[in-house]
């Protein structure tokens, strides 16, 4: 089974460089990354529950003993395309609950195990939506904008305990949900972009893989664009 989201090309990419990776989902999406790499490991987890997200982090504990590198890349998009008076609240409380509280409560329950690990790098996966707005979609831009603002601070929290913490933002990437939407949607998307074609997910993992590595140990609090020029239009 093919691999089409960023999430899962992530954890492919860094298995493929030797390390030993967790795939964390609630739903069948990381079992399926697993059985394309059987260096992958899926726990199935809902990362808005704070109990599910202790036993996450209790697994890894006692599986590994350490933590170096987390990628928080859990996501909800708003299912419809409606302006913010339409919006239910319930549709509004879901995305908010994964996108900013799933986010806090990962960070709250792994980074104890960072630092009696003597450190590490957090990657939170935002998008190109923490810096513009986009209208029928203000949950998902607003959790956006928080993740932000939360690796921000998580960074100058942590940086004299050796934590980095970074901000991948893509654009427009060719995805499953991307590769069914209409037709004339997608060359509307495609449209916009300078570089003239959608990214993919094997480009946004080569980015995470960076800030996960040693390689980036100059860089924290940051928010990198991979959008093919969007932003800069």
């Amino acid at each position: 089974m093919a691999v089409v989201d960023w999430g899962g090309a992530i954890a492919l990419r860094f298995a493929a460089e030797g390390a030993k990776v967790i795939a964390v989902s609630v739903s069948d999406a990381g079992k399926d990354v697993a059985e394309v790499d059987s260096r992958v490991e899926f726990y199935r987890g809902d990362v808005s529950q704070p109990e599910a997200v202790q036993a996450m982090v209790e697994h890894c504990r006692a599986r590994y003993g350490r933590l170096d590198v987390l990628v928080n890349n859990a996501g909800r998009a708003d299912p419809n395309p409606l302006r913010i008076h339409e919006v239910p609240v319930e549709s509004w409380d879901q995305t908010i609950a994964v996108n900013v509280r799933g986010a806090f409560l990962v960070l709250k329950y792994a980074i104890p195990l960072m630092l009696a690990s003597g450190g590490g790098s957090i990657v939170n996966i935002a998008s190109m939506g923490s810096f513009r707005g986009s209208p029928r979609s203000s949950a998902y831009i607003t959790s956006n904008g928080a993740m932000l603002m939360l690796t921000r601070t998580a960074a100058l929290e942590y940086v004299k305990d050796h934590i980095r913490v970074n901000a991948l933002c893509p654009g427009v990437i060719e995805t499953d949900m991307v590769r069914d939407a209409h037709p004339d949607v997608r060359e509307l998307l495609q449209s916009r972009i300078p570089l003239g074609r959608m990214g993919t997910p094997e480009e946004v993992a080569s980015f995470a893989l960076f800030l996960g590595s040693d390689e980036a140990s100059f860089v924290t609090g940051g928010a990198y664009v991979i959008d093919g020029g969007r932003s800069a239009t």
